[in-house]
């Protein structure tokens, strides 16, 4: 299962990098029995090997990145996987807005009618920002996003920089769109209930097989 873990977290490095959603610095991490498995800050992802990726358990003194990817699967046990990211166009958004409405169908889905924006990169605030979601903004930071399966927090990040792009276009023609209150909990309720329990059970099955 370990290998399978680390194996999987290099994919979606390079995935990451590929979709040019990261910068130096940005982690990615993976619950793992009373830790998590971690990778490196002082590398771009493309960068990563398995041998960079490291254990840490919760009792571990960490601060920064590490400490905050701890603190979320402390508090959070839906949690099984966290991205820190700094995808452009939610870099943009985060360091102007205060949230980022769901403008699209499958962000209302998978992060819901909003991502709220933390006013600093502090665990706690973080932890306060994300409650009842999965994903958030940091000002004058980058991107959280967490899911059940590293699959999902990845989906996540996709999603909420396509959702910044879009967002960020709509604002410079002078017609901001989002979806309605009503429509995106109930497309998150939905998601969450039906259409991905299924998929994200199996994936999770799919480490431990």
């Amino acid at each position: 299962m370990k290998e399978k873990i680390i194996s999987q977290m290099l994919d979606f490095c390079a995935a990451l990098e590929a979709n040019k959603l990261v910068a130096r610095g940005d982690t990615l991490s993976v619950r793992y029995k009373d830790g998590m498995f971690i990778t490196p800050s002082d590398k771009a992802m493309a960068e990563v090997k398995a041998g960079d990726i490291k254990f840490l358990s919760k009792s571990d003194a960490v601060d920064g990145d590490e400490g905050l990817h701890l603190a979320i699967y402390g508090t959070r046990p839906d949690i099984n996987a966290v991205i820190t990211n700094h995808a452009p166009f939610c870099v943009g958004v985060a360091a102007s807005c205060k949230s980022l409405p769901a403008a699209l169908d499958d962000m209302a889905q998978i992060i819901g009618p909003t991502a709220k924006v933390s006013p600093d990169g502090d665990a706690l605030t973080v932890l306060r920002t994300l409650k009842g979601r999965n994903a958030c903004l940091i000002r004058n930071g980058g991107v959280v996003a967490t899911g059940r399966t590293l699959d999902e927090a990845f989906t996540g990040s996709m999603v909420l920089e396509k959702g910044a792009l879009c967002y960020v276009g709509s604002t410079v023609i002078g017609k901001s769109v989002r979806i309605g209150l009503f429509d995106a909990l109930l497309m998150r309720f939905v998601y969450k209930t039906k259409y991905s329990k299924k998929d994200q059970t199996a994936k999770q099955q799919e480490l431990k097989a």
